[in-house]
C-alpha cells in the first residue's frame, strides 16, 4: 500500500529525530526540507506528539522528549521503608532518581467509591494524603491513600505535615502494619487536569493502581490509588508458584 505524504513525512521525521532534549527545526525548516506543505508538516508532527516522542508546540520549535521508565516493583516496594525515606522514594534512589513529594494531608467525608473500598459508611470523616511525586523535576504520578479512622484517630504521626522516613512504613510504625494487600491495575485517558498536572503528551494513557491493604485481623487499613503516565514508568510483579 502506498504511503500518504503525511505518513511518509511521519516516517522520515521519526527515523531522524535528533537526541533527547535537542530541539526540532521550525515548521517553515522542515518544509523546506520535506518539500511539503505546512499542514503535511504539523500533521506530522502532531503524530509524533501522540507517540510520546515530542513535546507540544513551544513557539516555533518542539523538543525531543527524554523518555526514561522508573521501575516500581509492586511486589516489593512497600518493604523500602526507612528512617532516611518512604518506599517509593527510596526506590527512585537506588535507581539513580531524585524523588520529591508535595503531600497534602485533610480531612474529607468519604466518597462512596472510598466508603465502598474502606468498608465505612458513606461520608464518614477520614483521612486523605494527597501526593504529587516527581522524579528529577519531572511530574511523575498521582498518589492518593484514605484510611478508615480507627486507624488515624489518636496516631500523631499520621497528622504530620510532611513525609516522614519510618521504619517499616507509617502503618507499621502506628500499630497497624500490612500482612497482605490486593491490587489491580488498568489503564484509561487522563482527564484534563491529570494531564496538565502529570504534563502528559497528547495520546498518552494513563495506568491508574489502586491497593487495598489489610492487618493481621484481615481489616482493611488503606486504600491507596495512583495515577501514571504510562510511558514514564514499568509495573513489574513477583509471584511464587
Amino acid at each position: 500500500m502506498t504511503e500518504t505524504k503525511q505518513e511518509q513525512t511521519r516516517r522520515l521525521l521519526r527515523d531522524r529525530l535528533p537526541e533527547p532534549g535537542a530541539a526540532l527545526p521550525s515548521e517553515s525548516e522542515l518544509m523546506a526540507e520535506y518539500d511539503v506543505s505546512r499542514n503535511t508538516i504539523r500533521a506530522a508532527l502532531a503524530a509524533l506528539e501522540a507517540e510520546g516522542l515530542i513535546t507540544s508546540s513551544q513557539g516555533s520549535r518542539r523538543i525531543v522528549r527524554e523518555l526514561h521508565r522508573w521501575e516500581w516493583s509492586m511486589s516489593e516496594w512497600e518493604r523500602a521503608h526507612s528512617n532516611d525515606g518512604d518506599a517509593w522514594a527510596n526506590t527512585i534512589r537506588a535507581q539513580g532518581g531524585e524523588p520529591a513529594n508535595d503531600l497534602q494531608i485533610v480531612t474529607i467525608a468519604a466518597p462512596a467509591d472510598v466508603a465502598e473500598a474502606l468498608g465505612i459508611e458513606p461520608g464518614t470523616a477520614i483521612q486523605a494524603r494527597h501526593r504529587l511525586r516527581s522524579v528529577n523535576g519531572e511530574p511523575h504520578q498521582l498518589s492518593d491513600s484514605y484510611f478508615p479512622p480507627f486507624v488515624t484517630d489518636g496516631n500523631e504521626l499520621f497528622w504530620r505535615p510532611t513525609d516522614l522516613g519510618v521504619q517499616g512504613g507509617l502503618l507499621a510504625a502506628t500499630g497497624h502494619p500490612q500482612v497482605r494487600w490486593h491490587d489491580t491495575l488498568t489503564a484509561r485517558m487522563p482527564s484534563a487536569e491529570e494531564a496538565q498536572r502529570l504534563r502528559m503528551g497528547p495520546g498518552t494513557p494513563m495506568l491508574v493502581h489502586t491497593r487495598t491493604g489489610y492487618d493481621a485481623e484481615d481489616r482493611i487499613v488503606r486504600f491507596m490509588v495512583t495515577r501514571m503516565a504510562a510511558d514514564r514508568v514499568e509495573i513489574s510483579y513477583d509471584l511464587d508458584a
